[in-house]
């Protein structure tokens, strides 16, 4: 993988906590990092995804209900002859 070398600026807290996780894990520094980042933009990813869905799901829902309406007359006159 080809890596190019970015500057950031973290505030001292997050960069401790950034230290001690990257201990934990056996990991440097960048590469929790980029873990973390990839992890946050496929959450991201999956959030507008599922906005999307939704928005979709709500158009079907009213061309659904809209289609069930145009046929209301001639269900109710086909359940006049169901059991």
């Amino acid at each position: 993988m080809r890596a190019e070398h970015i500057n950031i600026t973290v505030p001292i807290g997050l960069k401790a906590r950034i230290d001690e996780e990257s201990r934990r894990e056996h990991i440097g520094r960048s590469t929790l990092i980029q873990k973390a980042v990839s992890f946050y933009l496929e959450i991201i990813k999956k959030k507008r995804l599922k906005n999307l869905l939704a928005e979709g799901y709500l158009e079907m829902a009213g061309e659904s209900l809209k289609i069930t309406k145009e046929f209301e007359d001639i269900d109710n006159e086909a359940m006049k002859y169901v059991d």
